[in-house]
């Protein structure tokens, strides 16, 4: 086998290996953002407890300071889940930047194969066709 598919071959498993890790990497991310998600629910849940009307003014501060801090959380929260989409999109933009790069590379292989094969094949009729001239001048030398 020639060395320049040999190299094609190994590019190709190469781009291959690096786009099963983006995958892994994508999906990783995607749950991550799905984690923000359910965090950013679960905290505003937290933060719209009731107020109780018989509260003592100590306990309706308190309250306060404590929805103070959820929505705080809940702000934090939102920015982490936004620079996680961020990534997010560059993952997927870099894993569709990897597959292209592999289908190339796929691509340039096929053809150096079709290109051997019909260098092959001509190689074959040339042959052919000397055998069918050496015939064909015996027959005549012959006769």
């Amino acid at each position: 086998m020639p060395k320049t598919l040999v190299t094609l071959q190994q590019l190709i498993q190469l781009r291959a290996r690096g786009i099963k890790e983006l995958s892994g990497q994508l999906s990783s991310q995607k749950q991550l953002n799905q984690r923000y998600e359910n965090n950013i629910q679960a905290l505003q849940k937290l933060s719209v407890a009731p107020a109780d009307a018989s509260s003592n003014a100590a306990m309706m501060i308190n309250q306060a300071h404590y929805k103070k801090n959820i929505q705080r959380i809940i702000n934090w929260q939102k920015q982490e889940q936004a620079l996680a989409q961020l990534k997010t999109r560059q993952l997927q933009d870099d894993l569709l930047a990897e597959a292209r790069r592999e289908r190339r590379f796929q691509l340039a292989l096929e053809q150096r194969r079709e290109g051997i094969a019909i260098d092959e094949g001509r190689k074959a009729q040339k042959a052919t066709d000397a055998i069918s001239a050496q015939c064909w001048l015996r027959r005549h030398r012959a006769t």
